[in-house]
């Protein structure tokens, strides 16, 4: 970006600056290549936005080439190209003979620099509606006062790991122990599945400068997926750690062995070689993009699964700039990786659903299942703000201050370093609630948890959050709810698969959900005003000094009521799919993402969507062995199933 430009952004709004942001940062793409990993899972390493060896638009059979004719089946249909969806993928087709194609709704992100630059990783929602999300937006909701908060979901090769905020953890065991006694799939157990959050990932330590961190590098393996650490930490984290260290009484822990409480500098999805972004298309994807026994169709919308009596036999879908091409794929066998709110639309427009909804918008029924689209949860929160010293790197500054963004240009271009080399959130507390809190609403779910739950994640974000903020340099520290008791839902509005569902996303809906958030806005709150806070904290902007009683606090916890982006658990297991991620009541049907969630992690999910997914192509491949040409239990050289 030209000096000239970054000046003229002074004189804009904060949206428009935002917007001319967008449409400038291409000038500086093409140039950033930082370098090469040190690790072994360097192939797609060469350049920031592209795999070595591949052009910009096609990498291998990645594009449309569309097959309609009744007699071309294949022996997988994954429909959804996010991280559950390319893990199956990559893993199923390791077997030469076994076919699988992978519709995924969206367009290709690979160079768009909101995608693979860390820093720049809050302007993916701006503009808005967004080429890269299903941009949903929940029904009014009167916990927020009849707000309608925004779910926006990932609609691009990788899906949520190609435009969430990077954070890898895997949080409190107690959770995965408890799927594990839902499912009756002992494989889902804490120290099981470790096998798979192991298989996955590798983490790179990189430099680092100014900071330690605590690592158990034996969480890790020699998985695709990098996990990495920040390289430098800026002026918010040191004081903001340590405050949350003093004001939560917490330890330093590993979120990633085994621990659900205490305080961390974050662990990311970030590639130390180059400083971008990594995700799902490059983890998983480029792995198996120039195998001949997969098609990757990208603006490739399924809008129905098609089935023979009870089993699942071809996904429609579309294509064209108005998605009014129909084209068809006939499948062995139909897995679903749309994520928690695709996953469910979807079953439902194909006639599996509770029966009295889907008979209301018209739809045949295929088979009644009362709990697709129930139990829908998330991480949600709610913010308060604090004006920052200079001192303190944040988007006001990239935006706002020409020196500041020019330098942080030349920095991440010659370096990969610097501020736009990191995600802005680089520490954060997983802590419980006092019991006594629980007893006072006679909520009797919260206290119930096993002890190494958090009730509330505490974090924040190095930019403006609540509307009509101050143009000041801000951060946003928020809280969130990490165990939240009440549940939302979702359900068709048409049976026109274009026509966006009714979601309703009940945050804070339970007495104990409240007593919850407005003890854990407090505390924040206290942690901000201490007097480790104060050599960054100049001011609190929102809700501001006023604001003092419980009411007042409510109103403000209301108003910026937001999604954490984890929604999660709309056809669980147990209720909708069992233990092998079948959907009972069908056949050759199966669901893998977080949708099957039957219960809530703690931490930031998408760590928990690699390893189910792994853990779910391995049952999958043994489950179904012999229906490709060769049989499955033929094992290749290289072959990676134990």
């Amino acid at each position: 970006m030209r000096t000239r430009d970054l000046f003229v952004m002074l004189h804009l709004s904060r949206l428009q600056a935002l917007a001319f942001l967008l449409v400038n940062l291409g000038e500086c793409g093409g140039s950033w290549n930082p370098g090469k990993s040190n690790h072994g899972h360097d192939d797609h390493d060469s350049s920031p936005f592209t795999p070595p060896g591949h052009g910009n638009d096609h990498h291998g059979q990645r594009g449309n080439k569309h097959t309609s004719t009744p007699d071309h089946i294949v022996d997988y249909a994954i429909v959804g190209g996010g991280p559950a969806g390319l893990v199956l993928a990559e893993q199923l087709s390791q077997d030469e003979s076994v076919s699988v194609v992978v519709l995924e709704a969206g367009p290709d992100g690979t160079n768009a620099e909101t995608i693979n630059i860390p820093a720049l990783a809050p302007f993916n929602s701006i503009p808005t509606p967004n080429q890269f999300f299903w941009n949903f937006t929940s029904q009014p909701d009167p916990n927020l006062a009849g707000r309608t908060p925004v779910l926006n979901q990932g609609r691009t090769w990788g899906g949520g790991s190609a435009v969430n905020y990077m954070e890898y953890c895997r949080g409190a065991p107690s959770v995965f122990d408890e799927w594990a006694d839902l499912s009756g799939d002992e494989e889902l157990r804490w120290e099981a599945l470790l096998r798979d959050f192991r298989a996955t990932t590798h983490f790179q330590a990189g430099e680092s400068e100014g900071y330690e961190q605590l690592v158990d590098l034996d969480a890790y393996g020699d998985g695709p997926l990098e996990v990495s650490r920040f390289a430098t930490i800026g002026g918010f984290d040191p004081h903001f750690f340590e405050a949350l260290k003093s004001g939560l009484d917490l330890p330093e822990i590993d979120v990633n062995s085994g621990h659900g409480l205490g305080v961390s500098y974050s662990t990311e999805s970030i590639r130390v070689s180059n400083r971008t972004r990594e995700y799902a298309l490059p983890a998983y994807g480029w792995q198996m993009a120039d195998r001949p026994n997969v098609q990757m169709l990208q603006n490739a919308w399924a809008s129905k699964i098609g089935f023979d009596g009870k089993r699942a036999v071809n996904v429609t879908y579309y294509t064209g700039p108005d998605n009014e091409e129909s084209h068809t794929i006939t499948a062995r066998e139909i897995i679903v990786t749309a994520g928690a709110i695709g996953s469910p639309r979807l079953l439902m427009l194909s006639g599996v659903g509770p029966k009295d909804h889907l008979e209301e918008v018209g739809i045949p029924v295929i088979h009644d299942s009362p709990g697709v689209g129930q139990n829908l949860k998330d991480h949600h929160f709610s913010v308060l703000e604090v004006e920052v010293t200079q001192e303190v790197e944040s988007i006001w500054q990239y935006l706002y201050n020409t020196t500041f963004a020019a330098e942080a240009h030349s920095e991440y271009q010659t370096i990969a370093s610097g501020f736009l080399a990191r995600n802005d959130a680089g520490s954060f507390a997983m802590a419980r609630v006092p019991d006594d809190v629980f007893h006072a609403v006679n909520d009797s779910y919260h206290p119930s948890l096993p002890g190494d739950r958090g009730h509330l994640l505490y974090q924040y974000v190095n930019a403006a959050f609540v509307p009509n903020s101050p143009n000041v340099s801000i951060a946003s520290p928020f809280v969130a709810l990490a165990q939240p008791e009440a549940a939302g839902s979702l359900r068709l509005a048409s049976s026109d698969f274009r026509v966006p569902p009714l979601i309703q996303s009940n945050y804070y809906g339970s007495p104990g959900d409240k007593a919850a958030i407005l003890y854990g806005y407090k505390k924040l709150r206290e942690i901000l005003h201490s007097d480790i806070m104060k050599p960054v904290v100049i001011r609190e902007v929102f809700p501001g000094p006023n604001v003092t009683t419980d009411e007042q606090l409510w109103d403000a916890i209301q108003q910026t009521a937001q999604t954490f982006y984890h929604p999660h658990g709309s056809l669980a297991l147990r209720d909708v799919v069992d233990g092998d991620w079948r959907v009972m009541g069908t056949e050759g049907l199966r669901v893998v993402d977080s949708s099957t969630f039957p219960t809530t992690p703690t931490c930031h999910i998408q760590a928990d969507v690699y390893a189910v997914a792994y853990r779910a192509a391995r049952r999958i491949r043994r489950d179904d062995g012999g229906r490709g040409g060769r049989q499955r239990g033929q094992r290749g050289e290289g072959d990676r199933w134990g």
